[in-house]
């Protein structure tokens, strides 16, 4: 059990390094909102993954990984990335004061974390793929399975807001010209992946 919970941290610190949309856009809360916001955004990304591992535990693989079914996930996922990034594009950079949002916002953000991580395609294949190796490693033992991958969610989720958290421990060294800069970089780069997701699959 503890080569479980051990091999479960591995993989959700795999997963940590991957620098996908939500990582910029963790970096972004952190420098211009706060603190409550990044956990939201992770949050939310946590259950889009908690939901992804359940749907390929409980439904029957190959019927969702068909070409027809995937095809749509891609430009769907590609199209919102694109939106999102082009707000970033348009919008202007909160000043580095704590911005605090209101509850309805927060929900915004948790719904935006949630909606982006499920309909990229890239994080489905990452899962279904490390599910293949547990249930060879484990000999299809569903208790080890089920604490591996609770284990690998659990660090991802951590690590995933202490991104944000030190972005926004930061922001005291950031200048305001920075945050312009950041905006437009990362709208380009998000913008970039959901192209990726719709056209170079």
């Amino acid at each position: 059990m503890l080569d479980a919970v051990l091999q479960g941290m591995l993989m959700g610190l795999i997963l940590s390094t991957f620098c996908g949309p939500i990582f910029f856009m963790l970096i972004n809360l952190g420098l211009t909102s706060s603190i409550k916001s990044v956990f939201y955004l992770a949050f939310g990304a946590f259950l889009s993954d908690l939901l992804i591992i359940l749907i390929l535990l409980y439904i029957a693989l190959g019927s969702i990984a068909e070409s027809q079914y995937l095809n749509v996930f891609y430009y769907i996922g590609g199209g919102i990335l694109v939106y999102f990034g082009i707000r970033n594009l348009l919008s202007q950079p909160s000043t580095l004061e704590q911005n605090e949002l209101s509850q309805k916002d927060l929900n915004k953000v948790f719904l935006r974390g949630f909606m982006i991580n499920s309909l990229n395609p890239n994080i489905f294949f990452f899962w279904f793929g490390t599910m293949m190796i547990a249930f060879n490693t484990y000999h299809n033992n569903k208790d080890f399975v089920l604490t591996h991958f609770i284990s690998g969610l659990s660090v991802s989720f951590c690590t995933d807001f202490l991104k944000g958290f030190s972005a926004f421990h930061l922001k005291k060294y950031v200048k305001p010209g920075f945050l312009k800069v950041l905006n437009k970089f990362s709208g380009i780069i998000i913008i970039g992946f959901g192209l990726k997701l719709m056209f170079f699959h």
